[in-house]
């Protein structure tokens, strides 16, 4: 398994981003090998208790790491504020971003689409809609945070 393809959920949204779910620790090689140079995780450490030390493995293969814990259920305007602030930092570099199974992720990303890269909301549903099933609740959430995020 020496192809980046092959990690989690992997999915390649544009040359300068890709998202995916947890990699392990030898799959973050094929990141660097890919030639990402900024790692984006968005797990809390809830979830990272039982692995790796990824900041650690990350760094030690040259990329800049960050971590901007969310769930669903703490999402808020200041988290969306710091992810909208470090995509805009780093747009110009490659990004590898991820969570644990590339659900949180598309949803965040599709966030971004529409709040500040001025997608229409529906060509930005329909994206999410390749990504993750896309219920009535989902779409409730999303546009709660585009409210909020407005207000």
């Amino acid at each position: 398994m020496n192809r980046i393809e092959y990690i989690d959920s992997f999915r390649k949204n544009h040359e300068k981003l890709s998202t995916a779910g947890q990699p392990t620790e030898l799959e973050f090689k094929l990141v660097a090998d890919e030639g990402f140079e900024v790692v984006i995780n968005i797990r809390p450490e809830s979830e990272m208790l039982d692995l790796f030390d990824e900041r650690s493995i990350v760094e030690e293969l040259g990329l800049t790491y960050f971590q901007i814990p969310v769930t669903l259920d703490t999402l808020n305007k200041e988290i969306l504020s710091k992810y909208f602030e470090l995509m805009e930092q780093e747009k110009e570099k490659k990004i590898f971003l991820h969570c644990r199974k590339n659900v949180r992720v598309p949803i965040i990303l599709t966030l971004y689409k529409i709040i500040k890269l001025d997608f229409e909301k529906d060509e930005a549903l329909n994206w999410l809609r390749g990504e993750v099933d896309v219920n009535p609740m989902l779409e409730d959430f999303i546009d709660f945070h585009i409210q909020n995020y407005s207000e």
